[in-house]
């Protein structure tokens, strides 16, 4: 991975959400380790022979380290890892396969990969250098430079689109000016959210996003088709941006949707704003107008390819091109003008050395001869203004480059003082952003936790439902049978009842009957003891006198017949 050493450089996407795919890309799991994401870290061995050393950038879903290869203890890569989720729903196997194919050499190159549960990883070459973001920090680019640095990013952006993918993430963050020989070697990278074509998985950064792209990632998928020229987007709006400055540049501090479509719609109409690039005018600011918006126009079938892009980009030289055309047809009158006057001078010459021979011995001779010293004066004298001339005119071109290279260092300098300026505030949204996203990340994982507890719950409570329901069922049966059995009880209740209640009324009858007997049985005592008194009465006092012969009185039956019912 191209990266400055000495420092760290942080890659920071706008948002990941649209498809099905971004959505589980969204929902990270965070681990245990010391960044929360889960992610090996410093001192942790990746692919069973890269042994992690310090850490060089992080984005928002992997980060960047120097690692080296315990086999070969001299070789050192930058190794990326990234979270699995983000591929989630995709081909990862055939996209690195993919990555790893689209050889260009201004195309960071993937030299090993890996795939684990948790984590996908990759290799590239560690360079040295800065990033053009870094770059752009000490001021803006000048024609000619730009003209260096994007053409072969464009040639590198036309062999990955040739090779199936797309980058989606172009900016200067991930235009690395490389080191080498002694030369600026431009190269792309960060392709860990390059996917195939016809993928619809997007990423990106809202400052440099395509219309089509910022749609998809605010959640409207489908709204313009996904392809391969939001990539021709997001090289223009870099370009655009290291020309003109975060001053100048169409939509530098939108942070609402209104505020991106208006910025869609100044890059469309007029990208080049009065104040941006003063010293570039006439027909070459009309013609870089005129490409910048073919390049960002709103639908992405209007814009150019990559390779169109590329060939359009000579359009940056134009000036320079038309001062040189300028300058050449100024030599060129320059050099007409000094061949007239050396045929004036030659014909003069010529005319005093006739006149001289044709009157040698006449009295003009010598008047002759003054005529013709003054005649290779003045020659002489044209000359030397001719000479002049140039030479003025050779000054006043230094000079004027003096003032262009004065003005351009100004602006330079305005321009990193406005940096300056506007970099506290910077890294005070960038690190909002951050904590913004963090929290972002926190609330969907609090969502998908609730949502697993809200799943669960409702499992618990259909089986809960199921046997409530089923204990019902069965509490609804025995309460059935009791209730038979109740009934049953009443009924045999009542039958006990009528025969006590017939029971009680025999036992009434009883006892009238034997209250009647014992009634009876003293009546039946009592008169036979009667009959006994008065018959003995005369014989003794004290004892009863004996029953006459004959049958008892029908009022008192005899005392052997006992009490008859």
């Amino acid at each position: 991975m191209p990266t400055t050493e000495p420092q760290a450089t942080l890659t920071q996407l706008f948002r990941v959400a649209s498809s099905a795919e971004t959505t589980s890309s969204a929902r990270l799991s965070l681990g245990d380790g010391p960044h929360g994401d889960g992610l090996p870290v410093e001192g942790d061995m990746v692919g069973g022979h890269y042994l992690l050393g310090r850490l060089l950038g992080q984005g928002r879903f992997g980060r960047v380290h120097v690692a080296t290869r315990t086999d070969v203890p001299e070789h050192r890569v930058a190794l990326k890892v990234m979270a699995r989720v983000v591929y989630a729903g995709r081909n990862v196997e055939r996209e690195l396969v993919m990555l790893a194919a689209s050889s260009h050499p201004n195309i960071v190159q993937l030299k090993d990969h890996g795939v684990t549960e948790d984590y996908v990883w990759l290799t590239m070459p560690l360079y040295r250098g800065e990033t053009l973001a870094d770059r752009l920090g000490r001021g803006t680019l000048g024609l000619r430079e730009a003209h260096e640095i994007f053409v072969p990013v464009a040639r590198a952006v036309e062999a990955l689109h040739a090779a199936g993918l797309r980058h989606q993430d172009i900016k200067p963050e991930n235009l690395f000016l490389a080191e080498l020989a002694g030369h600026v070697h431009p190269m792309l990278r960060d392709l860990g959210v390059a996917v195939e074509l016809g993928s619809t998985f997007v990423a990106g950064t809202a400052l440099y996003g395509a219309p089509e792209q910022i749609l998809a990632l605010s959640g409207i998928p489908g709204a313009i088709p996904l392809t391969e020229r939001m990539d021709t987007y997001g090289l223009a709006t870099t370009l655009l941006r290291a020309l003109v400055g975060p001053e100048a540049f169409p939509g530098e501090n939108a942070g609402t949707q209104g505020e991106l479509a208006r910025a869609w719609q100044e890059r469309e109409t007029e990208p080049l704003a009065a104040v941006a690039l003063p010293e570039l005018t006439g027909r070459p600011r009309e013609l870089l107008q005129e490409v910048l918006r073919r390049w960002l126009a709103h639908g992405p079938e209007e814009r150019a390819t990559m390779a169109e892009l590329a060939a359009d980009l000579d359009v940056l030289l134009e000036q320079e091109r038309e001062a040189e055309a300028v300058f050449h047809a100024r030599l060129v009158r320059q050099k007409a003008s000094l061949q007239r006057v050396r045929l004036a001078a030659a014909a003069l010459l010529l005319c005093g050395l006739g006149v001289a021979a044709f009157g040698y011995s006449k009295r003009e001779t010598w008047r002759l001869a003054g005529e013709l010293e003054r005649a290779r004066a003045l020659g002489a004298a044209s000359f030397d203004q001719l000479d002049t001339c140039v030479a003025a005119h050779e000054l006043a071109r230094l000079e004027g480059r003096r003032c262009a290279e004065g003005r351009r260092a100004e602006v330079a300098k305005l321009s990193a003082t406005l940096s300056s300026a506007t970099g506290a505030a910077a890294a005070q949204r960038h690190a909002l952003e951050q904590r913004l996203a963090t929290a972002a990340a926190g609330l969907r994982e609090c969502e998908k936790g609730a949502k697993v507890a809200a799943e669960a719950a409702g499992v618990e409570a259909e089986r809960q439902r199921a046997q409530w329901d089923g204990e019902r069922r069965s509490w609804q049966a025995e309460r059935t049978g009791l209730e038979g059995e109740r009934d049953e009880q009443r009924r045999a209740a009542g039958s006990l009842q009528a025969s006590l209640d017939r029971a009680g009324v025999a036992r009434d009858e009883c006892r009238a009957d034997l209250a009647q007997c014992v009634e009876d049985r003293d009546a039946c005592t009592a008169a036979p003891a009667a009959a006994k008194g008065v018959a003995a009465a005369p014989a003794s006092a004290g004892a009863p006198a004996p029953a006459p012969d004959g049958p008892a009185s029908p009022g008192a039956p005899a005392a052997a017949a006992g009490p008859q019912r």
